[in-house]
């Protein structure tokens, strides 16, 4: 029985380790993919603002174009200054540019969102992990871990699997809480079973 302690113990360690280097790791990707998504959110608000003017600047440089070609006549063509069409022309050139800069600009930035999005799948398998951990230390201690450290990675779970219960079936369900709000606690004495929908 000692030595199955002593393995019980060595086992508790390495689990309670695990757990603590995924909590690092998912605090420190939740704020990259919280600054992520609000940068992403707000440059592409703002490339789509930009390139709404710049198109309907386009439109309108082109439909004054077409019009002087319909409507002017030998005559008029005449009288037109050089330097109002070549003017003309040039302003169709440099929003035509612009309107390039634009689209490859947004297209960047369309490729950051999808980098993001592969970001968020990651970080929700390192958060299927954490999950598998936690259920595993709250089994090897029954709910009840002696550790303030463990107590705290249990509240945090708790709150967890309560805040991702679905409401059909209850999958998901965090296991019973303790008196204190966010303390989980584990099955009562004299009974078995799981706890909490936790198996």
């Amino acid at each position: 029985m000692s030595a199955q302690l002593v393995q019980a113990e060595a086992a508790l360690a390495q689990i309670r380790g695990r757990v603590r280097e995924r909590d690092h790791e998912l605090a420190e990707l939740r704020l990259q993919l919280a600054a992520e998504r609000r940068s992403s959110a707000r440059a592409i608000a703002a490339q789509a603002s930009r390139t709404a003017g710049v198109r309907g600047q386009l439109a309108s440089a082109t439909g004054e174009l077409f019009a002087l070609r319909r409507n002017r006549s030998a005559t008029a063509e005449a009288r037109v200054a050089a330097a109002e069409v070549t003017g003309m022309r040039d302003q169709v050139a440099t929003v035509q540019d612009r309107y390039a800069q634009l689209a490859a600009k947004y297209q960047e930035l369309s490729e950051a969102a999808e980098l993001a999005a592969a970001e968020r799948q990651q970080f929700q398998g390192l958060v299927r992990q954490w999950d598998t951990l936690c259920k595993r230390l709250y089994k090897a201690t029954g709910g009840q871990p002696a550790a303030a450290v463990d107590r705290d990675i249990m509240a945090t779970w708790t709150r967890f699997r309560q805040a991702v219960a679905t409401p059909s079936g209850h999958r998901g369900r965090a296991p019973v809480t303790g008196k204190a709000a966010g303390q989980a606690t584990g099955p009562a004495p004299g009974r078995s079973g799981t706890v909490g929908g936790v198996r």
